[in-house]
């Protein structure tokens, strides 16, 4: 990364030569990326021909497509670039750590650490970015708790209905349509339910902001439904008599498989409630269909259902293999969420003077990206933003 000049000292200037990006039609600093969309310049730099279509880089980290499959680029956008391996290595270690314990019996720990991995990452990424501006603790507390309570009451009515069961029991053909239907409906309700407490705050205006609030309340719940449905599981001892595999297997779908399902699907429908009533109404329609509020809470409440089937009805192996292909696409429909919600804010915002970006450390005009790496300053968290220019002018906030 390239070190920033002493407090207080001049930043050098970007080239003051400027070109049309093909992109949003504006005249802009002849830099590597567009300062106020985003787009690649590398093709009106060459004086090729115009880019047809939308932007293919996603908005927070330039280096992947947009609709790719990135776990940890997609539900934390916010993380500068260095931040994003220390992520990755940390979900990475997890789940070793939770392979390790059901293979040596520990099926109570592996249990715990499933259930707690991905809320805990997400956690601790809401808190380290500031991603709820100057109100961070009142929000995170809020966001968590309400996935927490709803996650133990529904885990509370599983136990009480004929769909009820343990993490491992297996169901009969009445049951399906209590775990596999209502529960998930019932389910998804309740996670997309607490974000829309905060839908009237204008202060949270941001589609990334919905998109964040839905996935942190889908995860929050998810642990906590794990949590209540294996409470009677824990009197066993730490070391309760089983097979390993069919524990591996099903804490995988618990710990990662589930909680990315329901991240991506809440975190996506809340971010087209955003998008209808916090979005400028030339961004409304971006998104087709997923992006009106009933058929995107409608998308998410079946793929939530196709998940919970899958689970009750396939083997072992082949309901993984489902809830896998579930995940991809509820990451990939977030993904776009938070590609448009990151694209949004550049239009109509004056180019101001140079400032250091917080991901690459290079001088770039102040607006929405990195002139140099591409990156959104406004994916990157805010407190960096601010406290970036030396002498300068703010951020482009």
């Amino acid at each position: 990364m390239t070190a920033l000049p002493p407090p207080g000292a001049p930043l050098p200037l970007p080239p003051a030569t400027t070109i049309t990006c093909h992109e949003c039609r504006h005249d802009v600093p002849a830099l590597e990326f567009c300062v106020r969309c985003g787009d690649p310049l590398a093709e009106e730099r060459q004086a090729h021909a115009a880019f047809a279509g939308r932007r293919r880089q996603f908005a927070a980290q330039p280096d992947e497509n947009a609709l790719g499959v990135h776990v940890v680029s997609t539900l934390f956008p916010q993380l500068p670039r260095a931040d994003m391996s220390t992520f990755r290595t940390v979900l990475v270690i997890g789940l070793v750590a939770i392979i390790l314990l059901a293979t040596t019996g520990f099926f109570p720990m592996a249990l715990i650490a499933a259930a707690l991995l991905v809320p805990l990452m997400m956690v601790l990424y809401v808190w380290d970015v500031d991603v709820y501006e100057d109100e961070p603790l009142r929000v995170i507390v809020f966001t968590a708790a309400w996935g927490i309570v709803s996650g133990i009451a529904v885990g509370l009515l599983i136990g009480l209905l004929p769909a009820g069961g343990g993490i491992l029991s297996a169901v009969t053909g009445p049951q399906v349509l209590g775990r596999g239907v209502l529960i998930p409906l019932v389910s998804g309700a309740a996670m997309l339910a607490g974000p829309l407490v905060l839908l009237p705050y204008r202060k949270f205006n941001d589609v990334l902001d919905g998109a964040t609030f839905g996935a942190t309340s889908a995860a929050a719940f998810t642990a906590a439904l794990v949590l209540s449905q294996g409470a009677d599981f824990f009197t066993g001892g730490l070391r309760p008599p089983g097979d390993s595999l069919p524990w591996i297997v099903r804490l995988l779908s618990l710990g990662i498989a589930t909680p990315l399902v329901a991240a991506g699907a809440i975190g996506a429908a809340a971010g087209a409630f955003w998008l209808r009533f916090r979005a400028p109404l030339r961004d409304r329609d971006r998104l087709g269909l997923v992006g009106q509020p009933a058929i995107a809470a409608a998308a998410a409440l079946l793929l939530l259902c196709a998940s919970a089937v899958g689970a009750q009805l396939l083997p072992l192996l082949p309901a993984l293999a489902w809830q896998v292909l579930l995940a991809i696409a509820a990451m990939t429909w977030l993904r776009s969420v938070i590609h448009l919600g990151l694209l949004q804010e550049a239009a109509e915002i004056d180019i101001g003077p140079a400032l250091p970006c917080p991901n690459c450390g290079r001088p770039t005009p102040a607006h929405s990206f990195c002139g140099h790496c591409g990156a959104s300053m406004r994916a990157l968290p805010k407190a960096r933003v601010a406290a970036a220019p030396a002498g300068g002018q703010g951020s482009p906030e």
